[in-house]
């Protein structure tokens, strides 16, 4: 991936780019075309439970994270989905490091892709 790159989806024989900060990616295509995920391999600069939790929602079959969170690493190991990563850290911090990603903090409790989706939803499509 290039500087400039935050995820990068491949689906079959066609590619995916986006330039676009956090959980925008996973969101818009969720949203606009949620094929492009299913059975997709992800390489996302960071993701964290949330960006677990929507990949798993979209129906990803691999992910590689240059960083990752521990929530994430353990969602994913629970529901079977082959990833990797270049850095573990114990949770995502917010833009200016002081604290938690609030993505990571909203979906921190929940359990199901699904639950992750309509909590996240809000935030990011505006219908």
């Amino acid at each position: 991936m290039t500087d400039n790159i935050t995820c990068t989806v491949i689906q079959g024989d066609q590619t995916y780019v986006s330039d676009l900060p956090g959980l925008r990616p996973l969101m818009n295509w969720l949203h606009r075309s949620p094929e492009i995920l299913e059975g997709s391999y992800v390489i996302d600069k960071v993701v964290g439970k949330a960006s677990a939790m929507l990949l798993t929602y979209g129906g990803a079959k691999k992910i590689h994270g240059k960083l990752m969170s521990k929530p994430a690493d353990e969602f994913l190991t629970a529901h079977g989905i082959e990833h990797t990563y270049d850095v573990l850290t114990d949770y995502i911090l917010n833009q200016d490091q002081s604290d938690m990603c609030p993505m990571e903090k909203r979906v921190k409790d929940l359990k199901e892709p699904e639950e992750a989706f309509a909590a996240l939803k809000p935030i990011f499509i505006k219908e």
